[in-house]
């Protein structure tokens, strides 16, 4: 499976936990206009000031059309990390790489340093896409 996608079911699974995320999956041939608006948002973002609200992620997979939207409060990303343990999961078959590995290096304060603005941002060769952005 690749890894635009996996990261896309990660944070689905963790938002479908609990009532006061947003998640939406749609069907769509061509993502760019929403990935565009998504972008415009996230960077007028990028520079301000203050703690970020909401985790966002937006995945395109290319291979059945399916855009996954998903808006997570920082409470519910606070509290499925200290619930998680990612080293239980093999998430990508690569057990010192890939995205388990990037799971288990990263912490949420070292996001929330980022600021708010785009974390992330991948296009992969076969046209899968993913963008990551605090709000």
């Amino acid at each position: 499976m690749r890894r635009a996608r996996q990261l896309g079911l990660v944070v689905a699974a963790l938002s479908l936990s609990e009532a006061a995320c947003l998640v939406q999956i749609t069907h769509v041939a061509d993502p760019r206009p929403i990935f565009s608006a998504a972008r415009v948002e996230a960077e007028r973002l990028t520079g301000r000031p203050g703690r970020a609200r909401e985790l966002n992620v937006l995945v395109w997979n290319r291979d059945d059309g399916e855009l996954v939207r998903v808006s997570l409060p920082m409470w519910i990303v606070r509290k499925a990390e200290r619930r998680i343990d990612w080293r239980d999961h093999d998430w990508d078959g690569e057990s010192n790489g890939g995205l388990g590995g990037a799971l288990r290096r990263v912490r949420l304060e070292d996001i929330e340093k980022a600021g708010l603005g785009i974390l992330a941002e991948v296009e992969e060769d076969g046209g899968d896409q993913v963008l990551v952005w605090l709000r």
